[in-house]
């Protein structure tokens, strides 16, 4: 069965519409057509309805087109931001490592040698037990 265009384009925009952050690219619109609808596109003809109807997410899906935003790092307080991170090197046998630091200070407020630093109850037990340590003062504090 033979498609007209306005069909075949109407399918695409459908595709498109359905995502919302326009991040999906031409492989993945066309494989959700193929999956949602039975209907086999060819890689030309779904490039060439974005290209017009959406060339602004080519473009934002580029190679070099996303940028990491880098900001200077502010002199915070003591306790006004932690950072917490999982210490791999001993990791292979058997001594994952965690610590959380000051990030005003740089002081080490604690370090341990747990089952697993990749574990997210482990490691808020350790910043609940961290800031139970500080008689819970320091509870308006983040960990990043």
């Amino acid at each position: 069965m033979k498609l007209a265009e306005k069909e075949v384009e109407q399918i695409v925009l459908n595709q498109l519409d359905k995502d919302i952050a326009g991040g999906q690219g031409l492989g993945v619109i066309k494989a959700r057509i193929a999956y949602d609808q039975g209907i086999h596109l060819s890689r030309d003809t779904v490039s060439r309805v974005m290209h017009v109807h959406v060339l602004e997410g080519f473009e934002r899906r580029a190679p070099g087109a996303r940028k990491i935003p880098c900001v200077p790092v502010a002199a915070y307080a003591i306790h006004e931001r932690w950072s917490g991170d999982g210490h791999d090197k001993l990791y292979s046998i058997g001594f994952p490592v965690y610590a959380i630091v000051d990030f005003g200070s740089g002081r080490i407020l604690g370090a341990w040698v747990v089952p697993s630093n990749r574990l997210g109850h482990v490691i808020a037990y350790l910043f609940l037990c961290l800031v139970t340590s500080y008689n819970g003062k320091t509870c308006y504090s983040t960990i990043f």
